[in-house]
């Protein structure tokens, strides 16, 4: 692996770069699309603006789509610490890297609670989908794949980074 590294420095110090303005980008349009998806819903709910009844169920899941992006910009941040983790010598673990496994078991808490959301709390009738019972089932087998995999990148990420460490203090 460090014959690897060191071949590849220059593609990976970039790589990292590159990921980590991509991160920030995406992190940014998230709180914007956050931020304008609950004044929409203030406004709304206090009567100074109407939705449309085609948008309703649109303006109903788009919080959850939102802090996804937001989770998904958290990610590739953490994907760039861990670039530069790996390329660098005297690089420390930035903050998400080192809470890293946190933020794939909250992603994986929120993914069943999105799921749970849509299909129980949600005000609007989904009897249509709940009585053909294949779709509910790929819902619930692919929520279930979400997050066993997501669960095992936050094991993966919390025992990977004490083996890098020593063997840096090795080299």
């Amino acid at each position: 692996m460090n014959e690897f590294i060191e071949k590849n420095r220059r593609s990976l110090r970039f790589l990292s770069d590159a990921l980590h303005s991509i991160g920030q980008v995406v992190l940014v349009l998230g709180m914007l699309g956050v931020f304008a998806i609950i004044t929409l819903l203030l406004l709304s709910k206090f009567g100074y603006w109407q939705a449309p009844e085609a948008f309703k169920m649109i303006l109903k899941m788009l919080p959850l789509g939102a802090f996804n992006i937001l989770f998904i910009g958290i990610g590739v941040l953490g994907l760039s610490q861990f670039i530069k983790y790996l390329v660098e010598r005297d690089y420390k673990p930035g903050w998400i890297l080192r809470h890293g496994e946190l933020f794939f078991y909250l992603y994986a808490l929120l993914t069943v609670l999105s799921v749970v959301w849509v299909y129980t709390l949600d005000p609007f009738d989904h009897s249509e989908h709940m009585n053909k019972g294949l779709p509910t089932l790929i819902v619930i087998f692919s929520t279930i794949v979400r997050v066993l995999i997501l669960v095992g990148l936050g094991q993966i990420l919390r025992r990977i980074l004490p083996i890098i460490e020593e063997s840096k203090t090795l080299v």
